[in-house]
């Protein structure tokens, strides 16, 4: 992998943390928020809660597996021919 090719990489590999990170805030406040207004428990526990809390936790871990299989790569960040740092 070439010096370009590990840097447009990383920025990939950034772009999608950022983007899951978005939805898993975004499903956070709407499970929050939209989810007060009705009343429902579960467990004996306001459904906003259980959703909020536990529903933000398991919608992270799919998004993390996600990200595994189809964004992150695996390699060095180590130069494995000193002219790739230069574009040569």
């Amino acid at each position: 992998m070439t010096y370009k090719e590990k840097h447009t990489q990383m920025n990939r590999e950034a772009r999608g943390a950022l983007i899951a990170g978005a939805v898993v805030m975004a499903f956070w406040w709407a499970a929050g928020f939209a989810l007060s207004r009705l009343d429902f428990t579960i467990f004996h526990l306001p459904g906003w809660f259980v959703v909020g809390s536990f529903g933000t936790w398991v919608l992270s871990i799919g998004l993390v597996c996600i990200l595994l299989k189809r964004v992150f790569k695996n390699f060095s960040l180590e130069d494995d021919k000193p002219e790739d740092a230069h574009g040569e």
